[in-house]
């Protein structure tokens, strides 16, 4: 049974949750729509309206003559006995019978103003025709007691009863409803924080380091995929991401030869000539990056090979821009019979200044994919291995597709791209075991298209990273949110400790 994953902060890059909340903010919408409507519906069923009529007394003496002083004076005595009386029973039984009720079928309320010789009255009732009544009762028969109670003084109306059409709860009610949309809307972010929090994808590069087994190989970080002008803005032009094209940034370029000198290592010590770069899943920019590190070998070494294995989806015609015109190309020459000068022709040579060479290829149908094995592609590349220095593969993502796998038992090393927040750990573990168990060595993996706030404030160069040339195999990818390590990383780490 596996135990509690252990939350390491380190690993999660605020970035990546922020873009995730962003990227279904349509659930937080929804979320402030649900409680603003539930908490109406539950004011609706839980509490009745209640309406208000006023009415204002005010109390003074019965003589004439009297100062104002002592109607001052007779207000400090009399007024708050005038308000216990007009709150009586007495008085409501007897303001009911004139409503023809049993009871008084409203409530009562009585302020009394410090120093004045004001009484105001509230009726508080469940329409507003019924507080209006109650109002008008209670004036018509509080006279009957109160002049045989005070000898003295006198209860007059001065203004009232008023008819209110407003309920005196709505202004609370829309209170909580507004409080509705804010809370609704918190409760979402903090479920979608905790979403991208468990879903295990790699995010940071210490974070690639504790859930991934291997070695991080390099860093890629963000780059600029548009042209920088007006028009091309406009235009929507792109351009490719090569380390050749004088607009990408000097950080990235530097990246890739960072990249590079794990591959030239892997050469001097082992001998490994064929190089393979995969991802789990598409769109994860491999072909970007098997393009870029071909151009960084090729800078520093003769004969250098770019093959485009990617025999459903080839990018790399799209990525150099150059037409796919050639009688034959790689896929002309898998799994069949072949001349080394067809070879030797349908191989593309971009000049000195590249001097790259690159074996495109053209989409091959299901039915011949599903017969091919290693065998199949062996012939082909013991006969370039010859001929090459250096030989790099852009293959179809291992996590669709089981070419990837066939092609690791022909190559030396294999290398699996990891684009930032995208794949689950667990499954790229499961990409990183089948190469492993392959015939092939597994180098490492490179986490690419990294993006942090914290990196954008670092690296001013980091501006937004447009890949273009995407699979689109016409289905999804199911991700899912692993909680833990995979079950092919401890069983990596068990066949590493025996």
């Amino acid at each position: 049974m596996e135990g509690k994953r252990n939350i390491e902060w380190s690993n999660f890059d605020l970035y990546c949750i922020t873009k995730f909340v962003l990227r279904n903010f349509w659930l937080v919408i929804l979320s402030m729509l649900i409680f603003v409507m539930s908490v109406t519906l539950l004011q609706n069923l839980a509490f009745a309206p209640e309406y208000n009529s006023t009415v204002t007394f005010s109390v003074t003496s019965r003589s004439a003559s009297s100062a104002s002083v002592g109607n001052i004076a007779v207000t400090d005595t009399v007024a708050g006995q005038f308000g216990q009386l007009l709150e009586s029973d007495i008085v409501r039984s007897s303001a009911a019978k004139r409503m023809g009720l049993d009871s008084f079928p409203a409530t009562i309320v009585i302020s009394v103003p410090e120093n004045t010789n004001i009484v105001k009255m509230t009726i508080t009732a469940g329409s507003p025709e019924l507080a209006y009544k109650s109002a008008l009762a209670i004036i018509e028969c509080h006279h009957e007691y109160s002049s045989s109670v005070f000898a003295t003084a006198v209860l007059d109306t001065i203004n009232g009863p008023t008819i209110s059409t407003i309920p005196t709860t709505l202004s609370s009610r829309q209170w909580l409803v507004r409080l509705s949309a804010p809370i609704g809307a918190c409760a979402m972010i903090l479920l979608l924080i905790m979403m991208a929090i468990q879903a295990d994808t790699v995010q940071t590069p210490h974070g690639a380091k504790q859930q991934l087994e291997g070695k991080l190989l390099a860093t890629v970080y963000h780059e600029r995929k548009r042209r920088l002008s007006l028009r091309s803005f406009f235009n929507r032009a792109k351009t490719s991401l090569l380390i050749s094209n004088p607009t990408c940034s000097f950080y990235y370029t530097e990246t890739i030869h960072q990249f590079r000198v794990n591959i030239e290592h892997a050469k001097e010590h082992d001998g490994h000539k064929v190089f393979m770069i995969c991802s789990c899943s598409e769109n994860e920019g491999k072909s970007t990056i098997a393009a870029n590190i071909a151009l960084s070998l090729a800078q520093k070494h003769d004969r250098v090979l770019l093959i485009d294995a990617d025999l459903r989806r080839p990018a790399q015609s799209l990525i150099f821009e150059q037409p796919n015109k050639r009688a034959f190309d790689f896929s002309s020459f898998v799994g069949k019979v072949f001349k080394k000068q067809d070879l030797a022709d349908a191989i593309t040579y971009l000049g000195p200044q590249l001097n790259l060479h690159i074996l495109f290829s053209s989409a091959v149908n299901r039915h011949r994919l599903e017969s091919l094995s290693a065998e199949s592609f062996r012939p082909l590349i013991d006969a370039l291995r010859d001929q090459f220095s250096y030989i790099i593969i852009d293959t179809p993502p291992i996590g669709l597709f089981a070419d990837s796998e066939v092609l690791a038992d022909v190559v030396d090393a294999s290398v699996l791209v990891v684009r930032q927040d995208v794949v689950s750990a667990i499954m790229i573990n499961d990409a990183i075991d089948n190469l492993s168990d392959s015939s092939s060595v597994f180098l490492g993996y490179v986490l690419n298209n990294f993006r942090s706030f914290r990196a954008t404030t670092f690296l001013r160069s980091s501006y937004g990273y447009g890949y273009g040339y995407g699979y689109g195999y016409g289905y999804g990818y199911g991700y899912g949110y692993g909680y833990g390590k995979s079950k092919a990383a401890e069983k990596h780490k068990n066949k590493k400790k025996g």
